[in-house]
């Protein structure tokens, strides 16, 4: 199948051949014949000419003529379009060159109307439409970059707090970061750094901060309160401290990425969690933390990790607790205290597979008290046997 196939349907394609057969480029054919469409949806050509199949045996510069001929009134409803685009409330025009409009969107309406001919979620018309998350959870700004040559269409999304770029796309949304200079002409972040200094912007996001503060303080939630200092203030955020010190998992995430280091505010909370204040003392004090060592030791599996992890040794306190798991407190035998536990071998001894070896890796002798499991399962009495055999004992 010849190229053009690809492109055209078939009353386009043999008039497309022709021209392609006399040797022009098949791409200057494409771009001329896209022209014409244009021209003709657009109801901006009449007559016998607006029909594909009167170029067919014409010259192809004849038809280039004609494309050049009516290409001003395309242009005319293009700047018609810029025209409204400019003179509507809720956009910011940030530039307005021969080449580009340059445009932030400040609803969803502007959004989809800038919008119109692409895929973007924030142009879509369906509910799925997320310009008001983007703008009010998320607390980021669009720029659309629109040309005026052709009918691309760009967008830049990126943080308001920070002005950090979250994604570029083309129309059709694919990610043109890495291209994004050499398709414009210029960084995402002259634009971006333009938007943040302009004072329509500025008064634009203000209230939505503060809504989402209020929002935050409101609701009582302290993922969000965490997720806002993290993302949006990128530091402390003093007036909700005490909101995510009521929660374990939040007040260990806020002393970690946002504290970065101990925060005695929220330990109270977080030693009453033997699951945080086993990741609080490895993660954040990165040694012991005897305010939390009460509620670890109440767990069997806080109290293993506390021990292996952070202390490297023996753990009285958690030892009750592992003693009763038999698969924690063989691995406590055998990895931390690298010794009999005796607190521990009536769990074990209820484990066929641990109680034999305990027996070969730990005691390295007979385990009276685990030999009726063992028994149990004949393999492992036949090589428990072996194992007594080779150590000397019957």
């Amino acid at each position: 199948m010849r190229a053009y196939e690809f492109l055209f349907e078939d009353i386009w394609s043999d008039v497309v051949a022709n021209w392609v057969n006399t040797g022009i480029d098949l791409l200057t054919v494409e771009a001329n014949v896209n022209k014409f469409k244009q021209l003709k949806n657009k109801n901006l050509i009449d007559g016998i000419e607006k029909d594909i199949q009167f170029w067919k045996n014409k010259p192809f510069a004849q038809f280039v003529a004609f494309i050049d001929a009516n290409a001003a009134k395309l242009d005319a409803t293009k700047g018609a379009k810029r025209a409204k685009i400019k003179a509507s409330t809720d956009e910011i025009v940030l530039d307005d060159t021969d080449k580009w409009l340059v445009v932030v969107p400040l609803s969803k309406q502007a959004s989809q109307k800038l919008g119109t001919g692409t895929t973007w979620c924030t142009s879509t018309r369906s509910d799925d439409n997320r310009f008001d998350i983007y703008t009010s959870d998320d607390l980021t700004s669009m720029i659309y970059i629109i040309s005026k040559t052709t009918d691309e269409k760009y967008a830049i999304r990126f943080e308001n707090n920070t002005g950090k770029v979250v994604e570029c796309r083309d129309k059709d949304n694919f990610d043109i970061g890495a291209e994004f200079q050499k398709i414009i002409g210029f960084t995402p972040q002259r634009l971006i750094t333009q938007c943040r200094a302009n004072k329509k912007w500025q008064e634009f996001i203000k209230p939505i901060e503060q809504r989402k503060m209020e929002k935050i303080l409101q609701n009582g939630d302290p993922k969000w309160a965490y997720y806002y200092a993290t993302n949006v203030i990128k530091g402390r955020w003093p007036e909700v401290e005490n909101l995510i010190a009521s929660d374990p998992y939040w007040a260990v995430y806020y002393a970690k990425d946002v504290i970065q280091g101990q925060w005695h505010e929220g330990e109270s909370v977080i030693a009453s969690s033997p699951k945080w204040a086993y990741f609080y003392a490895k993660y954040i004090i990165q040694g012991r933390w005897h305010e939390g060592e009460k509620a670890i030791a109440s767990d069997f599996l806080w109290a293993y990790y506390y021990a292996e992890y952070v202390i490297k040794g023996r753990f009285p306190e958690g030892e009750e607790a592992i003693a009763g798991n038999p698969e924690l407190a063989y691995k406590y035998a055998r990895d931390v205290i690298k010794e009999q536990f005796p607190e521990g071998e009536k769990a074990i001894a209820s484990d066929p597979e641990l109680a034999y070896n305990y027996a070969k890796y730990v005691i390295k002798g007979r385990f009276p008290e685990g030999e009726k499991a063992i028994a149990s399962r004949p393999y492992l009495a036949n090589d428990y046997k072996k194992f007594l055999q080779s150590i000397g004992e019957k």
